[in-house]
């Protein structure tokens, strides 16, 4: 009697284990795992800094996406030759970000911002502030 039990205990262990395992299997073909975005970082601190709505978001996004894919396609090929190239089109991207991603309200907190200096989000004071 013992040994129907086991044999019984076995087989349920079995098919809880392929049935997990299948489960896992199925979940990765849902949402596969996806690399981490080259500008993910750039994304996030300018849309705290200019308080960007959806739409704004979107289209830095594309415009990141675009500047990724170009950049790519330059390491494809010699980069140390092409670096006159790889800086213009970092400008141009630069300004369609300014043009179509930054208010305008925000441009000349912008400017100052892609120059090295900080800029504190948007609607924030510093309290460091001598009086």
């Amino acid at each position: 009697m013992k040994s129907e039990r086991l044999w019984v205990l076995l087989f349920a262990l079995t098919a809880f284990c392929a049935g997990l395992a299948a489960g896992v299997l199925f979940s990765f073909r849902r949402h596969p795992v996806q690399e981490p975005r080259l500008f993910a970082g750039y994304e996030a601190r300018l849309t705290g800094a200019f308080d960007l709505d959806e739409e704004r978001v979107e289209n830095l996004r594309y415009i990141l996406q675009a500047y990724e894919d170009q950049v790519d396609a330059l390491k494809e090929r010699n980069i140390a030759a092409l670096d006159p190239e790889l800086v213009k089109i970092g400008l141009d991207h630069r300004e369609l970000i300014r043009t179509w991603v930054v208010p305008e309200r925000h441009h000349q907190e912008f400017d100052l911002w892609v120059g090295g200096l900080p800029v504190l989000p948007f609607g924030k004071s510093s309290d460091n502030r001598p009086e």
